[in-house]
Order: C-alpha cells, then sequence, then structure tokens
C-alpha cells in the first residue's frame, strides 16, 4: 500500500512539473517591453505552486498549535533581456530605526528554511519533494546570477518573525550588468 502512495506521488510530482515547466519556459526579448519590473507578488503570481505551504514555497508554514510563527513578503521580478546578463541583487528589510525585519532568501537559503521548519515522513515525501522542486525551477539562484536573453520570472521571499515589524520598508535594487539599474520600495504599514 505504501509503494502505490509512493507511486502515486511521483506520478503526482511529474505531472505538475510537465504543467508548471510549460509556464516557466522562456520567452523571446521583446523591445516594447522594459527590461526589469520589479514589483510585489501577489497571490495570483503564486497560485500556480499550489495553495498551501505544503507544496508552495512561498506560503508561510503554520500549524494548528502554533500558527504562523513567519512572515513572508515576496519579490516578482520580470526580466525581458535582449541578451543573457549578469545580475546582481540588493534587498533589505529595516524598521525605521535601521533594525533588520525580514530577510531576503535566495534559492539555497529557502530549501534550507524549508528543510528546518519541515517535518515529514522521509526523504521522498512527495509534497515536499514538489516544494523543492519549485523553489528551484522559480527562485533567483544566488543574489549574483546569469540570467539567459528573453522574458522571464524569477521570485523571491522576504521573511521574518509573524508579523514583521510595522513600519518597515523593503528595499531591492537589480543592476542588469552593462544594461541599467533598477530600484524597488515597498513600506509595510
Amino acid at each position: 500500500m505504501k509503494t502505490i502512495a509512493n507511486a502515486i506521488g511521483w506520478i503526482i510530482i511529474i505531472c505538475a512539473l510537465f504543467i508548471i515547466s510549460g509556464c516557466a519556459s522562456i520567452k523571446p526579448f521583446d523591445s516594447s517591453l522594459p527590461l526589469l519590473t520589479i514589483s510585489k507578488a501577489e497571490k495570483e503570481d503564486l497560485r500556480g505552486f499550489g495553495n498551501t505551504f505544503d507544496t508552495n514555497p512561498y506560503i508561510e508554514p503554520s500549524s494548528l498549535i502554533r500558527g504562523k510563527l513567519n512572515e513572508f513578503f515576496v519579490i516578482k521580478l520580470e526580466f525581458n533581456l535582449p541578451q543573457n546578463s549578469r545580475i546582481h541583487i540588493i534587498a533589505e528589510g529595516n524598521t525605521n530605526e535601521g533594525v533588520i525585519s525580514a530577510k531576503a532568501y535566495d534559492m539555497y537559503a529557502l530549501e534550507d528554511f524549508w528543510n528546518s521548519v519541515t517535518y515529514r515522513e522521509s526523504e521522498n515525501d512527495a509534497k515536499f519533494q514538489l516544494r523543492i522542486s519549485n523553489i528551484k525551477r522559480s527562485c533567483i539562484p544566488s543574489f549574483s546570477f546569469e540570467q539567459n536573453a528573453g522574458q522571464s520570472v524569477l521570485f523571491f521571499p522576504f521573511i521574518g518573525k509573524n508579523p514583521i515589524p510595522r513600519p518597515s520598508k523593503i528595499y531591492v535594487q537589480v543592476v542588469v550588468e552593462n544594461l541599467q539599474s533598477y530600484n524597488f520600495e515597498y513600506l509595510l504599514n
């Protein structure tokens, strides 16, 4: 019975990867669009990863007893690059007093976060593996990386204790090497 459940879990993961990978494909460069758009990710942007934290790495983990211990603020980067480009990101979440209120996570830090907060029966837990796959496919690989030419979307979360202290300012600067620099600020009230 356990073998059948594992097989069904893997089939679900493979199907989800095929569906999601079609959404993650890179479209060609479009000169009528900006090179980069930085925004706060909305629920609709993240819905393709699932409706719960079981598979969606951008939804806060919670339990019946402890509730949500963390709050996430997710950044969406929409690239439209004419050539392969080196990307550099500076990301800070601070209170008005300059105290760190939330930390930005790249792919490796986000994987570590989920490894530390997730209980699973085995390394082959299908939902956990799908969440890790979603991270690898959609999260920025680091704060300095090579991005392919064309249109693509990447995400990264700021994670702080729930609730993130208010007011806090989320600040992101993205430099597309040899092309342009972009800034994004969001005030959490």
